[in-house]
């Protein structure tokens, strides 16, 4: 079985939910961004990197200054990596894309997300009709640039241009969503799950 390092953004909580779905279809390992420094955390036996969202806000130099750490780890990793939602916004930031805030945040809620281009980490899913995914988020990363920056765009929604992004040259994808919540407010849709099944099938592999 594959072992996931998971870094840890969050300012509060220890991300349960990431930590519940992620083990779901790896073995996990956690450090919280602040113990991301110089010293390697990347195990010889990593197979993979999730980067967790965050209350942190990337439009701001203080909020970022917070996770250089990070941003040298995204800077020297070359294995398969999933960013989410602030980790997504790092992720891209650190190639040089543009981030913004949204002038009505999606807060709490399911947001219809709509597949513009095809990849293996939609597998089974059909991009007409849609997904719904956990939203929960100020800012976001900007369409434009974004391939000067190094990434492909693969979906968006109506309330934010850019929800999932593929890097051209290393194995790196963000979702501005987060996949491993299937449940708010009562309402749960579970394709969440299946993309972060998807990236451990068909990207992380062994």
């Amino acid at each position: 079985m594959t072992k996931t390092l998971i870094v840890n953004c969050s300012l509060k909580t220890k991300s349960e939910t990431l930590v519940e779905a992620i083990s779901k279809f790896s073995q996990t390992t956690i450090v919280d961004f602040k113990d991301v420094g110089d010293v390697p955390c990347i195990e010889r036996d990593i197979d993979a990197v999730v980067i967790s969202g965050s209350r942190a806000r990337i439009v701001k130099p203080t909020d970022r200054d917070m996770f250089r750490g990070v941003v040298s780890l995204i800077k020297t990793c070359d294995l398969p990596t999933l960013g989410i939602c602030y980790g997504h916004q790092l992720l891209c930031w650190t190639f040089g894309a543009k981030v913004g805030s949204l002038a009505k945040p999606a807060l709490d809620c399911f947001e219809k997300v709509r597949l513009v281009k095809g990849d293996r980490i939609f597998e089974g899913f059909n991009g007409k009709n849609g997904s719904l995914f956990s939203e929960n988020h100020y800012d976001y990363v900007m369409k434009e640039g974004l391939g000067d920056a190094g990434f492909l765009l693969l979906a968006d929604s109506p309330s934010c241009e850019v929800e999932a992004v593929k890097h051209k040259a290393e194995p790196f994808y963000g979702f501005q969503f987060h996949p491993e919540r299937i449940t708010v407010k009562n309402e749960t849709h579970i394709d969440g799950h299946k993309v972060i099944g998807n990236f451990f099938r068909n990207v992380v592999k062994r």
